[in-house]
């Protein structure tokens, strides 16, 4: 289903060259023979106006009579530059650099051009002499702490950028790196905090998509409620609220946003589709039905809706209809390895292993670095009782798709559930992946499920509880994690928080035991 696939913020090396240019333009120098300086306060209506090429052919002849000139090498880099010839401009700056070692612009200018030319640990080196030799300086630390972003060095970003936050509030670009940075750490208030100082419909709107990347959907969808009037696009932003308010679990608000959208004349597949999953998730299987129908006749080149109906129909517990789905979508995508994937879906939970595990083997066939397909694969053995294979499959995978959080997490599971007794090797290896998974991604319920079951058993119950807590939060519905925080408040002497999740838990397990085939929110051995 639809997804928040933010990319990185590729603008962001844009700014950082402008403002280098800036920078690179107005080092205070000699002026050159036959050159006219460009000054820092005519800066933009220079470049504008200049004859960018005439200029490099002077200094060219200027060079050419004084090839050591570093005033010169540093002007040249910076024409070369404007016209984003990096590689050419990062040459210049170096011989100026070996001539005046000390050249603090030009060595900010080369961090710049290193940086477009996605060699950020040359850029991060030359960057930090700049604040060694200079460490006041706001533009280099801002420019560093963008660098620091882009090599993941987040910690590190954050305390950059909110040392210059005046230079910062000047582009949303920045003020993104430094939300995407506290986001990472989980400063979220201080995130939170950034984003607030964009302005502009363009600038919010994508404050709001960076918001939807790291989950923070209320977020999210009050920057896309803020500029819902205004916006030019507002069938984007339309949809991009409705999927801010359904990763939320927030159904009907997102059900009412998109009908609206549509009534207004923005009724795209992606928007049906949405549509669909809406209904889906509040048990409406009629409309749901129609909306995805609706999607699949408006696009019915587009594999992806036809697997999304099929998982939501799973979802509804209409597996045979699903498999109907999936059959149909293989006659039409013969080709396409994620349409086997959901064909050997269907076919595992309806326990039928055989042909789930010709449908997942031709899905790895046709991509073998399909992450689900391979899953799927190891799932199917482990569910065919051939564990020797399973454990192999695991294995393979969880080193082909190291960071793959589900897939660790998936081996640990398999491993916990192996036939006869552990060692406690065997416990920290178990413990160990699951650890792994929950570095690579902290939402995911079971996870944290399984970390403090293993607390339990080590009598580690304040770890336990910690796992727990997480583990409700992120997935309330779920009734065995409300049994096992029961356990662990009783076991600490917190008789009445005992009796509240005993309760909710058998109120939830009741829920699940209405439906015998329903497929738990977390723990289930399919893909």
């Amino acid at each position: 289903m639809a997804r928040y696939d933010m990319p990185r913020f590729t603008t962001l090396r844009m700014v950082a060259l402008s403002v280098c240019l800036l920078w690179a333009l107005s080092v205070q120098a000699r002026p050159l023979p036959g050159f006219t300086l460009i000054r820092f306060g005519n800066i933009l209506p220079a470049t504008q106006q200049a004859d960018l090429t005439t200029q490099e052919a002077n200094l060219r002849e200027l060079l050419h009579r004084a090839p050591n000139d570093d005033i010169a090498l540093a002007r040249l880099g910076t024409v070369l530059a404007m016209q984003n010839k990096f590689e050419e401009s990062a040459q210049c700056f170096e011989k100026a650099l070996k001539v005046n070692p000390g050249d603090v612009e030009s060595r900010r200018s080369l961090a710049t051009d290193y940086w477009q030319l996605g060699q950020s640990e040359k850029a991060r080196t030359h960057l930090e002499m700049v604040l060694k030799a200079k460490p006041g300086d706001s533009l280099a630390t801002l420019l560093l702490g963008m660098v620091s972003e882009d090599l993941g060095d987040h910690q590190r970003a954050a305390k950059l950028l909110g040392d210059v936050l005046p230079l910062v509030r000047q582009r949303p670009e920045t003020i993104s790196a430094l939300a995407r940075a506290n986001y990472h750490i989980g400063q979220i208030e201080k995130a939170r905090e950034a984003l607030q100082m964009v302005a502009g419909n363009e600038a919010v709107f994508q404050a709001g998509r960076l918001a939807a990347e790291f989950k923070d959907y209320d977020t999210a969808e009050k920057m896309f409620l803020s500029i819902q009037s205004t916006y030019p696009d507002a069938g984007t932003l339309n949809y991009n609220l409705a999927l801010a308010q359904f990763s939320a679990k927030r159904y009907e608000p997102c059900e009412k946003t998109l009908l609206i959208s549509i009534s207004y004349g923005h009724g795209t597949p992606e928007a049906y589709a949405l549509l669909g999953w809406a209904y889906a998730k509040q048990q409406r299987a009629d409309e749901m039905l129609k909306a995805f129908e609706k999607a699949i006749n408006m696009a019915p080149s587009n594999e992806s809706y036809f697997i999304d109906l099929a998982e939501a129909l799973m979802e509804n517990q209409k597996d045979a209809t699903a498999l109907e789905v999936a059959k149909e979508a293989v006659k039409r995508f013969p080709s396409s390895s994620q349409v086997y994937r959901l064909k050997g879906s269907v076919e595992l939970k309806s326990y039928l292993l055989t042909d789930a595990l010709k449908s997942y083997t031709k899905a790895t066939e046709l991509d073998p670095n399909n992450a689900r397909a391979a899953l799927g694969l190891a799932l199917t053995l482990w569910n065919m009782d051939r564990n020797d294979d399973a454990a192999k499959s695991f294995e393979e995978g969880v080193h082909k798709f190291p960071q793959d959080a589900f897939f660790v997490m998936k081996y640990a599971l398999f491993l916990l559930n192996a036939p006869g007794e552990r060692d406690a090797a065997a416990n920290a290896r178990i413990k160990d992946l699951l650890k792994k998974s929950e570095e690579l991604d902290a939402s995911n319920s079971e996870t944290h499920y399984q970390l403090g079951n293993l607390a339990i058993q080590e009598n580690k119950y304040d770890d336990a509880l910690s796992e727990l807590q997480i583990a409700a939060k992120l997935d309330p519905d779920v009734a065995k994690v409300h049994l096992l925080l029961a356990r662990v408040y009783r076991r600490t002497g917190h008789e009445e928080e005992a009796v509240k999740e005993t309760q909710l838990h058998r109120k939830l397990k009741e829920k699940e035991d209405q439906n015998v085939d329903a497929t738990a929110a977390i723990g289930t051995r399919h893909p």
